[in-house]
């Protein structure tokens, strides 16, 4: 199974990392971890659910799409005023240029709606990508209520 690390770094970031073999089953899991992250971290249940629309999208495009076998990295980042993922593999990868701004497709396709939804749900949304170095998809989300974040005891 996958391994979780949580640290507070210097710049007061609370940091949670992930290292998770690309099998479909364990998103799940990583959504749980960052959701209970989260909550220990006063974000809100919008603002989390959001992020973790944005996330579940971007895990379950690494796992479908790197053709990798190496463990994906998922690091998750909360500040003072927004929660950050960097979701990394080490797959085939693809050619960003190649790629339009992100619209959802016809409501009747069967695929194409990870990377409009990511951007939807996202305040931060970029993709980094070279073809045969893998991806990175880092998305993020301002808080929409700071005032009521704050350590939980």
């Amino acid at each position: 199974m996958g391994k979780a690390t949580a640290t507070v770094m210097a710049t007061h970031d609370a940091v949670l990392d992930f290292r998770v073999p690309p099998q479909p089953h364990l998103s799940r899991v990583v959504r749980e971890g960052v959701t209970d992250f989260a909550r220990a971290h006063a974000v809100s249940e919008d603002d989390l659910a959001h992020f973790l629309t944005a996330l579940g999208e971007a895990i379950a495009n690494a796992i479908e799409h790197s053709q990798a076998s190496a463990a994906i990295e998922i690091e998750v980042r909360i500040g003072d005023d927004r929660i950050l993922a960097t979701v990394q593999d080490t797959g085939v990868g693809f050619d960003p240029g190649l790629v339009t701004e992100p619209s959802l497709p016809d409501p009747t396709a069967e695929r194409g709606r990870g990377l409009p939804i990511m951007r939807r749900c996202s305040d931060i949304f970029a993709v980094k990508s070279e073809p045969g170095n893998g991806t990175a998809v880092i998305l993020g989300r301002y808080f929409r209520k700071p005032e009521g974040r704050g350590i939980v005891a």
